[in-house]
């Protein structure tokens, strides 16, 4: 048993909440969803982190007031997805 895990559970270690916010650039919703959720996924397999989440996506050109929030920041694969393909 790897005796990093068992610090982290024996109550030596405090839990703590962190909310980040970064930038992602993509064409379009869709790809920013994505790009976020590869963010999300990379962090969430690191060790010492779990329940990752996004919590908001928006976009925002660069140098401007602008912001438009997406509805929904979870990221569905367009193959399950239930949304027609843009093609």
């Amino acid at each position: 048993m790897n005796i990093n895990k068992i610090k982290v559970m024996s109550g030596e270690n405090k839990r703590y909440v962190v909310q980040m916010e970064m930038y992602v650039y993509a064409d379009n919703d869709y790809m920013a969803k994505k790009r976020a959720n590869d963010l999300k996924l990379s962090i969430e397999n690191r060790r010492h982190s779990d329940h990752v989440k996004v919590t908001e996506i928006g976009e925002q050109p660069f140098a401007s007031t602008y912001y438009r929030k997406l509805d929904d920041p979870t990221f569905t694969p367009k193959d399950t997805s239930n949304e027609p393909l843009p093609f």
